[in-house]
């Protein structure tokens, strides 16, 4: 991987962690709305040339897991430096815990200046994906501001067993199969993972159920199969509102 030797400054981005494509086509609206450059947080490459980035605006749009920061973002947050930034999490209908009030307790680098939680399709139902962004545009009006000021964001409902067990939780709730009739190990899965999840077409322990290989298979050989526990957990209402600090 080639190594940046110098700083780049004074530029502005969209920076984004997606595993079923519900935070890449947030993240792609920003793109249009404000012609910036974009970061994948999935990609190696992308995602250094971040970390080399100084940014003078930024935009981060990563994915709620279980009420809580991905543990990707929580690591890139220690390196990104950006003057003014906008943090939107997406959010299964469910709850979405406190997340943006976390991330603004340890941004440290800059101001958070606005955020925004996004109720979108839930990674384990089969629903149809959100694809009208038109709330955000507040958001993106007050990115682009001339002199945007930031925001405080309050403290929101977190269960107090969220951080208890997230990994197991996932593992005794969604079981990963593998159609090996339509597998032609391509090893597409295994280079997707971020977290060595998955091993010759099986998910292993270190899976956390992202379904980012079953989401980008392509022959559609991986399937995701949700539990009894979590079939019940996703009988509860949907939560289907907006909210937006600016």
């Amino acid at each position: 991987m080639r190594r940046y030797a110098r700083v780049f400054s004074k530029m502005n981005g969209i920076i984004y962690y997606s595993n079923t494509n519900q935070s890449k086509a947030v993240a792609e609206y920003f793109v249009k709305e404000t012609g910036w450059d974009v970061y994948d947080l999935n990609q190696p490459e992308q995602a250094q040339r971040s970390v080399y980035t100084v940014f003078e605006r930024a935009v981060l749009v990563f994915p709620v897991y279980c009420q809580n920061v991905p543990e990707v973002i929580k690591a890139f947050l220690k390196r990104l430096n950006a003057r003014y930034l906008t943090v939107v999490a997406t959010y299964g209908k469910m709850c979405h815990g406190r997340v943006l009030y976390e991330i603004q307790q340890c941004y440290t680098a800059g101001e958070i200046i606005a955020a925004a939680y996004v109720p979108t399709k839930h990674s384990y139902l089969k629903e149809e994906a959100v694809s009208n962004f038109d709330p955000l545009l507040c958001v993106v009006q007050k990115t682009l501001s001339q002199n945007p000021g930031s925001i405080v964001i309050k403290k929101t409902y977190k269960n107090p067993f969220a951080n208890i067990g997230k990994g197991f939780r996932s593992r005794m709730c969604v079981k990963i199969t593998t159609d090996r009739s339509k597998c032609i190990n391509c090893g597409k899965c295994e280079r997707e993972c971020l977290f060595g999840g998955i091993k010759n077409g099986k998910a292993n322990a270190n899976c956390i159920r992202c379904l980012k290989c079953v989401t980008n298979c392509p022959t559609g050989a991986l399937k995701s199969y949700n539990r009894l526990p979590l079939r019940l957990y996703l009988k509860k209402k949907d939560v289907s509102n907006w909210y937006i600090h600016i």
